[in-house]
C-alpha cells in the first residue's frame, strides 16, 4: 500500500492559457529580463541558463535536465523535473514562486487578462513492488495473452462550487490521467493533469486564486488518485 503518493512525484508542469494577446510579443524581452534578473529571482540563470528566441515566443530552458519556461502570446508554461535544479522537497516553494513571479508579477504588471484555463500536471513514477504487473493484469484482464505494456488515458469532469451556486458561471474542473507501463520495466508512470476552465474568461489575475487551486489539485491527487490506486491495484 502507498501511504504518500508524493513520495513518487518526479516532476510538475504549471500552465496558464489566456486569450491571444499580441502586445506581449513586444514585451517578451523585458518579461524574460524580469524573470531571470529581478532581485532575488527564483527562476534565475542558474535554473534557466539558456533562452531560445523567436518572434512570438521565448523559451527559458536547461539542456541538462529539460526544465523549461515557455512564454508566448497565449500561454505561460513552467515544466520542471525533480532530478536537477529542483528536488521533491522544492514542490511547495515552486508553487509559491510561480504565483509570486509569474501571476502576481508578470501577469499583473503586463495586464494579462481574459484567462481561459489554468492547470497543474503532477508526474509520478511508481517503483512499488508488483504494482506495474498488477495494474497490467487488472486492466487488461485474462482475455488477451502476452501483453506486457500499456498506455492508458482517461479523464473525469467535475463541476466547481461557483458553477453550482452562481448564475452565468459555467466553470469546471477536468482531471486527465495518463498511465504508462513499458514492457521492459517494472515501474509504472502516471501523470494527473488537473485543469480549471473559466467560463466566462477571467477579467483579472486576482480572480484566478492560484494557490487555492493548487491546494485543490494536491487534495485530489493525495486522496482520490491515491485511494484509486490502493483500492484497485494494491489491495
Amino acid at each position: 500500500m502507498i501511504k504518500n503518493i508524493d513520495d513518487y512525484l518526479i516532476g510538475v508542469c504549471i500552465g496558464i492559457r489566456f486569450r491571444a494577446n499580441f502586445s506581449i510579443g513586444d514585451s517578451l524581452g523585458a518579461i524574460v529580463d524580469k524573470i531571470l534578473y529581478d532581485k532575488k529571482a527564483y527562476f534565475n540563470p542558474s535554473v534557466f541558463p539558456m533562452v531560445r528566441n523567436n518572434s512570438s515566443e521565448k523559451i527559458l530552458f536547461n539542456d541538462n535536465n529539460n526544465d523549461r519556461l515557455t512564454i508566448n502570446n497565449s500561454n505561460i508554461i513552467l515544466d520542471l523535473f525533480f532530478d536537477g535544479s529542483f528536488k521533491l522537497e522544492d514542490y511547495d516553494t515552486i508553487i509559491e514562486k510561480f504565483n509570486e513571479t509569474i501571476i502576481e508579477g508578470i501577469m499583473k504588471h503586463y495586464k494579462i487578462t481574459e484567462i481561459n484555463r489554468i492547470g497543474i500536471i503532477k508526474r509520478y513514477l511508481f517503483t512499488v513492488e508488483d504494482l506495474a504487473d498488477s495494474f497490467l493484469a487488472k486492466t487488461i484482464g485474462q482475455t488477451i495473452d502476452g501483453i506486457n505494456d500499456i498506455n492508458l488515458r482517461f479523464s473525469k469532469k467535475l463541476p466547481t462550487a461557483d458553477a453550482l451556486i452562481k448564475r452565468e458561471i459555467f466553470d469546471y474542473h477536468n482531471a486527465i490521467f495518463n498511465i504508462i507501463k513499458h514492457a521492459d520495466k517494472k515501474e509504472l508512470f502516471m501523470s494527473v493533469d488537473y485543469q480549471k476552465y473559466f467560463q466566462p474568461s477571467l477579467t483579472s489575475v486576482s480572480e484566478m486564486k492560484f494557490i487555492e487551486f493548487s491546494n485543490i489539485v494536491d487534495n485530489f491527487t493525495d486522496n482520490n488518485s491515491l485511494t484509486w490506486i490502493n483500492k484497485n491495484y494494491l489491495n
